[in-house]
């Protein structure tokens, strides 16, 4: 048995070799830089139609109140008549 003992201590480790060619690399690089170019774009696109739905609310909201003074204006006149 002591010479099964020498034998086993003289045999090389197993090594499994893990790698390639860096393809792997190069495709997880091109997702990520995707990603950001995605997300810059969904972001400049939120920052350019923010302020025309804000413009849009402001001119609906003076509208309205250009409505509402009319309105006011035709019934004092309507009291006083």
């Amino acid at each position: 048995m002591a010479a099964q003992d020498s034998s086993d201590s003289n045999q090389s480790p197993i090594v499994i070799k893990q790698g390639g060619n860096g393809l792997g690399i190069v495709i997880a690089a091109l997702i990520l830089v995707g990603g950001a170019v995605y997300v810059v774009n969904v972001w400049s696109d939120q920052q350019r139609s923010a302020p025309a739905e804000a413009q849009k609310v402001i001119k609906d909201g003076v509208n309205s109140l250009q409505d509402s003074a009319r309105q006011g204006i035709d019934a004092l006149k309507n009291k006083a008549n």
